[in-house]
C-alpha cells in the first residue's frame, strides 16, 4: 500500500471516530446556550418578584398606617362618648346606642384590616422563604 492510501484510510478511521464527538461538542454548547437563555429568564423573574416585594411591603406600611388612623378615630370616639354621657344624661341611653353600632361598624373596619395586613405580611414572609 502506498502512503497516501493509509494517509486516506487513517483520514476516513479519524473523521469516522471524531465526529460523534464533534456533534456531542455541538450539542453541548447548545444545550449551555439554551440554559444561558434560562436563567436571563430566571434572572428577570427574580427582579420582577423584588419589584413586586417592594409593592407589597408598601401596601402594608400603608394598611398599617390605615389602622393606626382609625384606632386613633376610635379612641377620639369613645372621648366625646364620655364627655357626652356626663353632660347629658337624659339622651345618653339613645345616644350610646347610636354611637355603639357606629362603633361596631367601626370595630370591624379595623378587625378587616389587621386581617388583611396578617395576611399580607404571611404572603410576604412566605415569597421570602422561597
Amino acid at each position: 500500500m502506498e502512503a497516501e492510501q493509509i494517509f486516506k484510510m487513517l483520514e476516513g478511521v479519524l473523521d469516522a471516530k471524531l465526529k460523534p464527538l464533534q456533534q456531542e461538542i455541538t450539542d453541548m454548547k447548545q444545550d449551555l446556550t439554551d440554559l444561558k437563555q434560562d436563567m436571563v429568564g430566571v434572572k428577570q423573574e427574580l427582579s420582577d418578584l423584588k419589584q413586586d416585594m417592594v409593592s407589597v411591603k408598601q401596601e402594608l406600611t400603608d394598611l398599617k398606617q390605615d389602622t393606626t388612623e382609625m384606632k386613633q378615630e376610635i379612641s377620639g370616639l369613645h372621648n366625646k362618648l364620655d364627655l357626652l354621657a356626663s353632660e347629658q344624661p337624659d339622651d345618653t341611653l339613645a345616644l350610646l346606642q347610636i354611637m355603639n353600632t357606629k362603633l361596631d361598624s367601626m370595630q370591624k373596619d379595623v378587625e378587616f384590616t389587621f386581617l388583611k395586613t396578617s395576611k399580607n405580611e404571611l404572603e410576604i414572609n412566605r415569597l421570602k422563604t422561597q
